[in-house]
């Protein structure tokens, strides 16, 4: 896994071949495929990592400084060497291979989506949020937006990108008080 890393974050993910990732690693090609069935296979695993990689974020009792922590873990993550590497080959493989679809929907997507609803729960009965938030709309906001601003615009003001966004979530998320 190292290798492919190494690999995927020194020449980019298109650069990346089966025959590359054996040499790096001291294997040969047969042995690469008999593990993973393609590239994007292999690069998945190794710069994104296993089911179970992922704990579920702690929660401080405080819904915005977990909101503030959960963004900017998101742009972290999005920007990490191998990560901003990789990411939208993989995110273009996924579209063509179902069982890479499968697999990137259960560790990046559903993983994550739980670990982040579990913070909205937290948020949601401790009465900061209100009870109506759709946690999966409010996940992709987040996702999306992070995702966007590390890849496409190149973004790497990560307070600001954090305060701007997790202030735009907070005023519609809040509960309000009704007089």
């Amino acid at each position: 896994m190292a290798a492919t890393r190494t690999l995927v974050t020194r020449d980019g993910y298109d650069q990346v071949s089966i025959d590359a990732i054996a040499r790096e690693a001291g294997v040969s090609r047969p042995t690469v495929y008999r593990r993973w069935p393609s590239k994007a296979h292999v690069v998945f695993e190794a710069v994104f990592g296993t089911p179970g990689d992922y704990g579920e974020p702690v929660g401080s009792g405080d819904f915005a400084t977990d909101l503030r922590q959960f963004v900017r873990g998101a742009i972290e993550f999005w920007g990490e060497p191998a990560v901003r590497a990789a990411a939208l080959g993989i995110l273009a493989e996924r579209s063509r291979d179902p069982e890479l679809h499968i697999r990137t929907q259960q560790l990046l997507d559903q993983q994550t989506l739980s670990a982040f609803g579990a913070l909205v729960q937290r948020g949601v009965a401790d009465g900061q949020l209100r009870a109506d938030l759709e946690v999966e709309l409010l996940y992709e906001l987040l996702i999306g937006t992070t995702f966007y601003a590390v890849h496409v615009q190149h973004r790497d003001d990560v307070e600001t990108i954090v305060d701007q966004l997790c202030s735009l979530v907070l005023r519609g998320a809040e509960r309000k008080e009704h007089p």
